[in-house]
């Protein structure tokens, strides 16, 4: 079911937290949004990616935040699509995504390879590498791609 309006997301998806928490929940999610803005003008320095853990630790924290996250002119509407559809990725999204991930992983890998790491860094980094897919793949599931007319 698809949510079509923003009062729909937030009601669905913000919660309240701890007065404690949610300081370090907003100050964490400002970090994020800092890093996403970055990402507008660097190439290769993802935007949505800084995002979306934004929008979720204000979805927990603020919700006057978590609303603009999900309407703000850059990367509201990808957030919005993301809530909307209830949490899901297209396929070619969750294609490229695990594509980069693996491409970075074995850059990461040689890297640590020729700063002579004995192994340990490498194995670290695969096993990170493993746990990322397996997440994209089995624990996000895919939206039914719309076909435009």
């Amino acid at each position: 079911m698809k949510l079509n309006s923003l009062d729909e997301i937030v009601e669905k998806y913000a919660r309240k937290s701890s007065p404690r928490l949610k300081f370090f929940y907003i100050s964490l999610g400002c970090l994020f949004i800092v890093f996403a803005i970055i990402g507008i003008w660097v190439p290769g320095w993802p935007t949505v990616s800084w995002a979306v853990p934004a929008a979720y630790l204000f979805s927990i924290s603020n919700e006057k935040l978590f609303r603009w996250t999900l309407s703000n002119r850059w990367f509201g509407k990808s957030l919005f699509d993301y809530y909307s559809t209830g949490k899901t990725l297209p396929n070619h999204a969750k294609k490229w995504i695990i594509a980069i991930i693996t491409i970075m992983s074995w850059i990461s890998v040689w890297l640590t390879t020729i700063a002579g790491d004995p192994g340990y860094g490498q194995i670290f980094i695969i096993i990170v590498w493993i746990i990322g897919v397996y997440w994209i793949v089995w624990k996000i599931q895919t939206r039914e791609e719309e076909v435009e007319l």
